[in-house]
């Protein structure tokens, strides 16, 4: 049995028609797209430091700095809330602000509020929902979503009151290298779990070169056939199974006491990204391998900020990075899986503590 990984082709969720109205909205070609779009805008306005979150992806920092700006950082919580004394301190430096709606959860009214207050004295508040997909609730005075975190697709929007368009045509027209490449891989992916045809060689070279494109180009525009494809997706069927998968997961894990769920209570109307639990007594980074091993594929948000000396240098945001482990609830997971993942975490946990496998192994 697989669980998690990569996404693959799935016609189920597609409709005939529209599901979705994006008309005031932006289709850029993904989420780093939208960045160097709003980066551009707050050059252009005379912005050139940014504050931002201390817990956050570390390619959201190189593309920032590689657009130009400074970026600095206040304090988020284990819990993933801000700290809005050490925020209000740094903020005094800067005339823009960046928040992430950490796995599609929102933040507590008192700090909505208070990001509504930034914005009535003149403060740029970025919203990063990457994570959170189309949502109802847009609080910064710009916000923008990545759509490859829910499925087989490519694309971002961006939502704001400003004029972007001299921003988005100053970026010239370049070939997507990257689009084609996932498509194959995405297409390859379905006949090689469901009829073993391909190679996981091919899929792994497929795969790492076309994020090697992602990387590497910056393409901005977003593409059409995706767009269109979006759009026409069933997504309140996809945040009906998310959610009821959310809460089904949440009761089967409640038993393991190594594993602790960052968010315990599932808000209202929110479309989780995944479960994001804090891993304990046990090595987390074992644990991840031998769930590899048996075919689950979870995410780690963002190991990759443990050894980036831009960010290493907060030992909460260290800490958080060393014990997390995203849990998979997406539209592809059925309650076996799920059942299946929670047995393997379960047996795996056991031994560790039976072997001696620490954290510190």
């Amino acid at each position: 049995m697989f669980v998690g990984g990569e996404f693959y082709n799935d016609n189920r969720w597609l409709l005939e028609k529209p599901t979705i109205s994006t008309l005031n909205m932006t289709f850029l070609n993904g989420g780093k797209a939208c960045l160097i779009v709003i980066a551009a805008y707050l050059l252009d306005h005379g912005i050139n430091k940014l504050l931002l979150p201390s817990y956050l992806c570390p390619t959201i920092v190189t593309t920032l700095e590689h657009c130009g700006l400074s970026c600095n950082y206040y304090q988020i919580n284990s819990d993933f809330s801000i700290d809005l004394i050490d925020l209000t301190h740094k903020l005094a430096d800067h005339q823009a602000l960046y928040f992430i709606n950490y796995f599609g959860f929102l933040h507590s009214d008192e700090v909505q509020n208070y990001f509504a207050g930034l914005q009535q004295r003149g403060v740029l508040v970025v919203e990063d929902n990457a994570q959170g997909g189309f949502s109802d609730h847009i609080t910064g005075s710009f916000s923008f979503n990545s759509m490859r975190k829910f499925g087989p697709f490519d694309g971002g929007y961006l939502i704001t009151p400003f004029d972007l368009s001299p921003y988005i045509n100053k970026f010239r027209s370049c070939p997507n290298r990257h689009l084609h490449l996932i498509r194959e891989y995405r297409e390859k992916l379905t006949n090689y779990l469901y009829k073993g045809t391909n190679t996981f060689e091919e899929l792994d070279r497929l795969y790492n070169l076309a994020e090697y494109y992602y990387e590497s180009d910056s393409i901005i525009e977003g593409d059409p056939q995706e767009k269109i494809q979006i759009e026409r997706v069933n997504w309140e069927g996809i945040k009906q199974v998310r959610r009821e998968n959310y809460l089904y997961l949440l009761n089967l894990i409640s038993g393991i006491q190594e594993l602790s769920p960052i968010f315990p209570a599932l808000q209202k109307e929110i479309m989780p990204l995944g479960l994001p639990v804090y891993v304990s007594e046990v090595s987390r980074d074992w644990l991840f391998d031998q769930l590899g091993s048996a075919g689950i594929g979870l995410t780690i948000h963002w190991d990759g900020l443990i050894k980036d000396p831009r960010l290493n240098g907060n030992a909460i945001a260290v800490e958080m990075a060393s014990k997390i482990l995203t849990l998979v609830i997406d539209q592809r997971t059925n309650h076996n899986q799920m059942d299946y993942m929670v047995q393997i975490l379960f047996d795996r946990i056991e031994y560790a503590k039976m072997q001696g496998i620490s954290i510190s192994n």
